[in-house]
């Protein structure tokens, strides 16, 4: 794992060492796991560059008070008095062949802690992705899940004050996972009938003065992807589809929000959420 940072459009520099702590952190996989490893904002940023935050976020290090540079740097030499990072030489273990990505493994200034350096690479490397961003009175915050071949999944919480809280947990469980994170206060009632509304009046079709948690759902494979909004109020849950995100919408486009209950959010969540061939084969019962 490089320990400098990358330029956004860098190929990610990958040994088998890495690869193989990847594997080992999705063996790891519970129906409810426990927190694996947790990072700050300044810590990622510092072990992979400024680059490896946009997908997420950095709530901690957008602040104004905040100096991302030098934040980073503390943050590394904190992870590397942790024994979490080391410096190169011979102590370290054997970093393997390339994998994929530029540089001279060998040569690395420093060398990350296995379970860390397998979190890192899986960051870099999913085949899919989904993200919820939830927005409640105390702010913002987000759930991730990067999605592998043969129901790999690695779980990250991003919190309010810029902590990433890293889970392995089962690809059966990831659709109630989110389906609680969106509907925090189980809110969802009773199924109720389509209503049909413009994009342009979305805002007030969703209830906002009441809205108890706003949460907005992107699925994104191969190039591909799509996004709803869950809303849920102080009495129900109501989804709102806006389509492929590679369709864009006019104010004047017509879209379906519906009131959901608790199983069919969980169901409308299954779907979205990416499945290779073989995964979906799985899940399906009799085969």
């Amino acid at each position: 794992m490089s320990t400098t940072a990358q330029s956004p459009s860098a190929e990610p520099t990958i040994t088998q060492r890495d690869m193989l702590g990847a594997m080992e952190v999705l063996a790891t996989t519970e129906p409810e796991p426990s927190v694996l490893l947790i990072l700050t904002d300044e810590e990622i940023m510092g072990l992979d560059g400024a680059s490896a935050l946009e997908p997420l976020g950095s709530p901690y290090l957008d602040q104004e008070v905040v100096e991302r540079t030098s934040s980073a740097a503390a943050a590394l030499r904190s992870l590397t008095a942790r024994g979490l990072v080391r410096p190169g030489g011979e102590s370290v273990e054997d970093e393997g062949e390339l994998v994929s990505g530029p540089g001279d493994a060998p040569r690395r200034a420093m060398q990350l802690d296995r379970r860390l350096a397998g979190v890192v690479t899986l960051r870099r490397i999913p085949d899919a992705m989904v993200t919820t961003s939830r927005t409640l009175n105390g702010g913002s915050t987000t759930l991730a899940h990067y999605l592998f071949p043969r129901g790999g999944v690695l779980e990250e919480y991003l919190s309010i004050d810029g902590f990433h809280h890293f889970s392995v947990p089962e690809l059966g469980s990831v659709p109630d996972r989110i389906r609680r994170f969106v509907d925090p206060f189980e809110a969802a009632g009773e199924d109720g009938e389509p209503e049909t509304v413009i994009a342009a009046e979305v805002t007030r079709s969703i209830e906002v003065d009441d809205a108890r948690a706003v949460s907005v759902l992107t699925a994104v494979a191969e190039g591909a992807g799509r996004q709803a909004t869950v809303v849920t109020t102080s009495d129900r849950v109501r989804v709102l589809d806006h389509g492929p995100l590679d369709t864009e919408t006019s104010p004047s486009d017509e879209l379906q929000i519906s009131e959901v209950s608790s199983q069919t959010l969980l169901d409308v969540i299954d779907v979205l959420i990416p499945r290779s061939a073989e995964d979906e084969a799985e899940a399906t019962p009799g085969s």
